[in-house]
């Protein structure tokens, strides 16, 4: 049975409630980042080496042995608080979905939006007194998950995972998670690829 609805303004509503015991993309998306900005901060900091022409194998390996350790701790540290966030959640991610003609909204129901506030602004916290990177881009990230507006006609890519229920509407630097449940996914899918004239649609 469909869960779709039109609102007074023309738009298609709906909500999905999102087992996080068994969906793990909000935690692979959150790990993307964090390795995404470790990356980045290894690259640097062997330019670093390289520029004072300090590069040999004592050094490199030196700087593995700060580094690794480090990422392994974030890491564990990070999948710990995920644990937490199902806890806390009542292990159910609730989220309501806006579209139409124009693009799609992503919105987190209050109880959610007010947790990713509170754990974004303690992440940041502790990501600047102990000056870790990779706990000040979560925190950044996971602060600003208020809502999530996709507009179509700057979608560059869609991509299906109907395992998950799940669809990517991706921007080159916005990445949109949009959820329907299976009466309803071929639906959405398809309204999502018509209105999106510049994207690549893919399937998982």
């Amino acid at each position: 049975m469909s869960k779709i609805s039109v609102d007074e303004n023309g738009k298609y509503v709906w909500e999905y409630h999102m087992d996080l015991n068994t969906n793990r993309n909000v935690f692979r998306l959150v790990m993307k980042i964090i390795t995404f900005i470790y990356v980045f901060v290894m690259i640097v900091m062997l330019g670093i080496v390289v520029m004072t022409r300090s590069f040999n194998a004592e050094n490199i390996m030196w700087l593995l042995k700060i580094i690794i350790p480090i990422f392994l701790f974030v890491y564990l540290l990070t999948y710990v608080s995920y644990r937490l966030y199902i806890k806390s959640l009542g292990g159910v991610y609730h989220v309501r979905f806006e579209m139409d003609e124009n693009g799609i909204k992503h919105i987190p129901l209050e109880k959610e939006r007010q947790y990713n506030r509170d754990i974004g602004k303690a992440s940041l916290l502790i990501g600047a007194l102990t000056k870790n990177l990779g706990l000040l881009g979560t925190g950044m990230y996971v602060s600003t998950l208020e809502e999530v507006y996709s507009e179509f006609s700057k979608v560059v890519g869609i991509k299906a995972d109907r395992k998950h229920d799940l669809i990517y509407v991706n921007y080159v630097t916005l990445y949109n998670q949009v959820y329907a449940e299976p009466d309803d996914y071929d639906f959405v899918l398809n309204y999502i690829s018509d209105h999106c004239p510049k994207a690549k649609v893919s399937e998982k």
